[in-house]
């Protein structure tokens, strides 16, 4: 995160130990979710090797039994964006200059992204069943609505939008829409292209409370417009 530096002049809006205290309480979500990240998301697929790199870069078990396994252990109820950015928020409201060893909330964006990137070229290459297929349509589809519904991030929504595009790619939704995907690419590279500037700005400066506070109100509103506008587009896909 940033590194703020807090004048006399700026009161923190919370006390700077408020996040400690909602991850407290979050903690028990937050254990299940670590064990829920290595046992399933991590667990159902491999990276590729130097001569697969050209194919894919992540795989999903090839054996249908197996990936049905994985699917049916899939829950959204076990991941923690909600709570994650309740606590970030927490820690930009009291102005922390730096987070606490203690505070390790459960990051699953780029184990989630992977799992259907892979559970996607599985699809469209392992010959699974037409009603496994399906399964794993719907099953990613929901995740991608929880994506775009917690507002979590602006890389969660870019995720999103990348493995929709890869399902309508492949046919597995309207394939219309893969334009539509496109496009919105575009709009979401631009957001974070717009942020990256405005963090050079303040790399250039001593930050201060008010500085780190303005970059994520910034980027809250991105995240909420692109998320909507991205739900827009989900809606086409159910």
């Amino acid at each position: 995160m940033l590194a703020i530096s807090c004048s006399s002049k700026e009161s923190p809006k919370v006390a700077p130990d408020e996040y400690l205290k909602l991850h407290k309480s979050h903690l028990p979500k937050h254990k299940i979710c670590h064990k829920f990240q290595t046992d399933v998301l991590e667990a159902a697929i491999r990276v590729a090797n130097n001569a697969e790199l050209h194919d894919e870069l992540y795989f999903f078990v090839r054996s249908e039994k197996k990936a049905l396994y994985y699917l049916k252990q899939f829950n959204l109820s076990k991941f923690t964006l909600s709570e994650n950015k309740l606590e970030l928020e927490a820690i930009i409201n009291a102005c922390v200059m730096e987070s606490s060893p203690d505070h390790r909330p459960c990051d699953t964006l780029f184990s989630g992204y992977k799992f259907f990137r892979a559970l996607i070229y599985g699809m469209n290459q392992y010959g699974w069943s037409k009603k496994t297929i399906i399964k794993a349509k719907n099953t990613t589809l929901s995740y991608l609505e929880y994506l775009a519904q917690t507002e979590s991030s602006l890389m969660g929504i870019l995720f999103a939008d990348d493995l929709l595009m890869r399902l309508a790619d492949r046919g597995y939704v309207d394939n219309s829409l893969y334009t539509e995907t496109i496009a919105f690419k575009h709009e979401g590279e631009k957001a974070y292209k717009e942020l990256r500037k405005q963090i050079k700005k303040l790399g250039k400066k001593k930050l201060a409370c008010d500085d780190a506070t303005d970059f994520y109100s910034n980027e809250r509103l991105k995240v909420k417009s692109l998320s909507q506008n991205f739900l827009t587009i989900l809606n086409k896909a159910k």
